[in-house]
């Protein structure tokens, strides 16, 4: 399925906090100013300063209007209003602002905490300097607290059974559509691990929080038990903070459809923080677009449902046609259902090539005969391919029948036919399975079964194998990316300042 587990795991935790820690002074980071080697109590929660100070309200009225006027595609006027789209395009353009305005500097060494009028000053600071400054900025530009927090924790590389933590903090949002969004602090610039400190790339990540804070609390974020006690100290769990993992960017399909030539750099950016993938990796997936337990088969192309998510994807387009900056969310769940199509449906199977790629999806495509018997490769009859038997009863060659004539793609989440813990717990609503002439899609074949979603087949995988899966791969990533790219320039158009 194409739901990502790569890294994923941030949306396993309780960003609202577990439990609240009443004391919030922590030893600091530095000593008073003119002495050496003593430092003092400090609350937390003053490294966060909001709407009420005058030098980051300045900052915004001045200095980040003028960068916003200068981005391409970016609009000043939603900046600053109440409508719909206005605190996510805040969130967007602050944290471009503090990627390209703040210059990265790796400290060594005593490394106290710079409080955010001071990384202003100096522009320049390291990862938790560049957190601590875009949470500030959120609140300033008048995002509630309820929204923002600045997580510490661990990020942990796994590779195989082995994983690398690496002492991280970075800063969480929840977006207008009510998801808590990663914002990373890291540099913009794609770049690779630095063989320093593991030379090779990670299967997948997670972010662990230990703790969250805002201006008005500090949570705990797992019971004490599980990693020390209410007794921390930030400087001496979090004074070794490696950002080059930040270098293991999104590598999607998102990246290779909008080169910058027709896509701002920072749209794309924006459009990456829908992403809990982090990593380098060759997939068709656009990221998971809802929670396991919201699955909708229209968002996903799934079940058979080929004409009804073609209409939701136009329907989405539609939305970011109509308003661009305030629906780049409509857009990126567009593109996901533009790659699942792709990615899960026999179309690929059936379709035309053209001088080695794959002829686009339209209601005018050629295709082959669109037969699922002996006399195709994609054998319903003889294949082993699977069936629900809990719906449909019928036989192989009964389920090639029905097939015949028909775009299809597999079954997912149908009741009493899980394949692993995901879909264990993913619906189809009540509403779907209610409908007559539901339990005929029983008869299709297993998703895992026919879905070409990654560069490899995946172990239940049945339909290809070796160079004819690479093969389907190519034509179906390739495809994707041109339909995604196209997608995008007939709808996007460029938003007055």
């Amino acid at each position: 399925m194409c739901f990502s587990n790569t890294c994923s795991n941030h949306r396993q935790w309780n960003w609202d906090g577990e439990r609240i820690i009443h004391d919030s002074i922590v030893p600091s980071s530095r000593p008073p100013v003119g002495h050496r080697g003593h430092q003092y109590d400090m609350d937390v929660r003053e490294f966060l300063v909001s709407e009420r100070n005058i030098v980051m309200r300045r900052t915004l009225e001045i200095d980040l209007k003028r960068f916003v006027l200068g981005l391409p595609g970016a609009n000043w006027e939603l900046f600053c209003s109440r409508s719909p789209g206005s605190f996510d395009h805040r969130a967007h353009l602050i944290t471009e602002y503090v990627a390209k305005e703040i210059r990265y500097l790796r400290t060594n060494g005593f490394d106290p905490w710079q409080l955010p009028e001071e990384t202003l000053s100096l522009k320049s600071g390291d990862c938790e300097d560049r957190a601590l400054l875009i949470a500030s900025l959120l609140l300033a530009s008048g995002i509630s607290s309820f929204n923002v927090r600045v997580a510490l924790g661990k990020f942990r590389a796994w590779f195989g059974a082995n994983y690398q933590d690496f002492d991280h903090i970075w800063v969480m949002y929840k977006n207008e559509s009510g998801m808590w969004q990663i914002i990373e602090t890291g540099n913009t610039e794609q770049k690779r691990l630095k063989p320093m400190y593991h030379p090779t790339m990670p299967d997948r990540a997670d972010y662990i929080p230990y703790y969250i804070f805002n201006d008005y609390h500090l949570w705990s974020m797992q019971p004490s038990s599980v990693y020390r006690d209410d007794n921390i100290s930030l400087k001496q769990d979090w004074s070794s903070l490696h950002p080059e993992f930040a270098g293991w960017v999104h590598k999607s399909i998102l990246n290779d459809a909008l080169p910058k030539s027709i896509c701002p750099p920072w749209v794309l950016r924006t459009l990456n923080q829908h992403f809990t993938s982090y990593l380098w990796r060759s997939s068709l997936t656009v990221d998971d677009v809802d929670y396991p337990n919201t699955y909708d088969p229209f968002d996903h192309f799934d079940n058979g449902y080929i004409d009804e998510s073609w209409q939701r994807v136009e329907e989405r387009l539609s939305r970011f046609r109509n308003a661009n900056l305030q629906e780049l969310d409509s857009f990126h769940k567009a593109a996901h259902g533009i790659a699942d199509f792709y990615a899960h449906t026999s179309y690929a199977h059936f379709g035309k090539i053209n001088n080695g790629s794959l002829e686009l999806y339209s209601k005018n495509a050629v295709l082959s005969p669109l037969v699922y018997d002996e006399n195709s490769r994609f054998n319903l009859v003889s294949g082993g391919f699977s069936t629900n038997t809990n719906l449909w009863d019928g036989s192989s060659l009964q389920a090639a029948q029905l097939c015949k004539g028909k775009i299809i793609s597999g079954r997912y989440a149908q009741h009493g036919d899980s394949n692993g813990p995901i879909e264990l717990v993913t619906f189809i609503s009540s509403d779907l399975q209610k409908e007559k002439g539901f339990n005929l899609r029983g008869a299709f074949p297993h998703h895992n079964e026919i879905a070409v979603d990654d560069g490899k087949p995946s172990s239940d995988h049945i339909l290809y194998t070796g160079d004819v899966y690479s093969q389907q791969y190519k034509y179906r990533y390739d495809a994707a990316v041109s339909h995604i790219r196209e997608a995008f320039q007939q709808n996007w158009k460029e938003s007055k300042k």
